[in-house]
């Protein structure tokens, strides 16, 4: 790290033609005499949530061995590359009542919050995210973010993973341009009819602050004047992408709006909803995130795969061979779209590690076999460092399906330097993802 005498506050912004720009984490923003202490001995805490709806196709999901010696399965190969920084995790469940039925709302709901929903209304519990971004949201602009890749309608009768309190469940937003701009722009609530007018306006935004970007790095290290120029690219790179799905007309679809902003392809949109957070997380901007690959029941069609049925019904297989190899296909791409998410991190320095070193992230579904509705011996990833705290390169297996998915999230809190007592049905922290 090379230390410099400009010191930069936190909440630096860079501002020009109705834009604001929040600067990624510079060396200059920590005082001179703190600046090597602050990152490498006490990084920024983050906790990410990666949720997919509908289970796996456990035979080819599964790891075969144990520790450090197991054996990747066909649906995760595609996350080789990152081995040695995520866990596999099985045993553990998110169930809190046996004696009911599993079915999509009750998983839904109990998720990440560990709380049987009360049949009607909603009352549930507060979810660990919220948890978490009551401490470490006092750090950023947004104490977290609810994000997804399909619309997901929060009232009711049909709610998100994300509370937060008992009877408050968060909106997630799928759009990537509303997202762009709410992290980004100064702009208040989007209104389609000025869509064009509003493109035209901000269409290379960051051509308004050029001058001031290279004012900034002319008094920055070159550590720093690196870092600057990873994240103004990577802005531009989204920009870019989201302009070209504002082009398109909105299409009929059915059961399914497409509002202008989504791209035709559903991988791309994941894609660009993952640098979204990348963008949103080397700026600071949140330390608390949560991303749903599709909504609950979804039933999104994969024609880049091959698969002209929906989801849902792929997920009722009745362990039909037909059905079983559909999802497996879907599971695989799953984690290849997981996998550009983690590789996005990775690549980005953060004083003598990454995004990810200094990241935890839970990688699952909510739900084992989906034909039947099984919320036990969930499919789990943890992913990330937590800053040196977390040791990855394992499967680790708690023995039969009765461990608690929050007994999980208490560790994961810990990690992060927030001990929690109790969350949900937790009966205590585990005690196997240490280094």
């Amino acid at each position: 790290m090379i230390v410099t005498k400009k010191h930069l506050p936190r909440r630096t912004f860079l501002r020009g033609a109705g834009t604001a720009f929040a600067l990624p984490l510079l060396d200059a923003m920590v005082p001179a005499l703190r600046a090597e202490r602050l990152t490498d001995a006490a990084p920024v805490r983050r906790l990410g949530f990666i949720f997919y709806p509908l289970g796996v196709d456990e035979a080819r999901w599964r790891p075969k061995g144990e520790g450090a010696d197991y054996q990747l399965s066909e649906a995760l190969a595609p996350l080789a590359p990152h081995r040695n920084k995520f866990l596999v995790i099985s045993g553990l469940s998110s169930d809190p009542d046996r004696t009911k039925a599993g079915f999509h709302d009750r998983a839904l709901a109990s998720f990440m919050t560990g709380v049987e929903p009360t049949k009607g209304k909603v009352q549930v519990g507060i979810s660990v995210d919220q948890v978490a971004a009551g401490v470490l949201g006092r750090e950023t602009q947004f104490a977290s973010l609810e994000l997804g890749a399909e619309k997901v309608n929060v009232n009711n009768n049909h709610v998100g993973p994300v509370f937060k309190s008992a009877t408050v469940p968060l909106p997630f937003e799928h759009n990537p341009r509303l997202v762009f701009e709410r992290l980004f722009g100064e702009g208040g609530r989007i209104d389609p009819a000025a869509a064009a007018a509003r493109q035209a306006a901000d269409r290379g935004s960051l051509d308004t602050v050029t001058e001031r970007i290279d004012e900034l790095k002319r008094q920055l290290s070159p550590s720093d004047c690196r870092k600057l120029d990873e994240y103004t690219e990577s802005i531009r790179d989204v920009e870019r992408r989201i302009q070209v799905a504002m082009q398109k007309k909105p299409v009929d679809l059915p059961e399914m709006a497409r509002p202008a902003g989504s791209p035709d392809s559903w991988p791309e949109h994941v894609k660009i909803m993952f640098d979204l957070q990348v963008l949103a997380i080397q700026a600071d901007l949140t330390r608390v995130w949560t991303f749903m690959f599709a909504r609950e029941a979804t039933s999104i069609t994969y024609p880049h795969l091959g698969i002209s049925m929906g989801h849902h019904e792929i997920s009722h297989h009745n362990f039909e061979k037909e059905k079983l190899d559909a999802l497996a296909k879907i599971n695989i791409d799953q984690s290849r779209l997981f996998a550009y998410f983690l590789s996005k991190l990775d690549a980005l320095k953060e004083g003598n590690s990454t995004l990810l070193d200094h990241s935890l992230l839970l990688y699952g579904s909510d739900l084992s076999v989906p034909t039947s509705h099984s919320q036990r011996d969930l499919p789990i990833i943890v992913a990330g460092g937590a800053a040196g705290r977390i040791a990855g390169g394992r499967y680790i297996r708690f023995p039969g399906d009765t461990t608690p998915l929050t007994n999980l999230y208490l560790t994961m809190l810990d990690k992060v330097g927030m001990p929690t007592e109790k969350l949900g049905d937790s009966t205590g922290k585990l005690n196997r993802l240490e280094v």
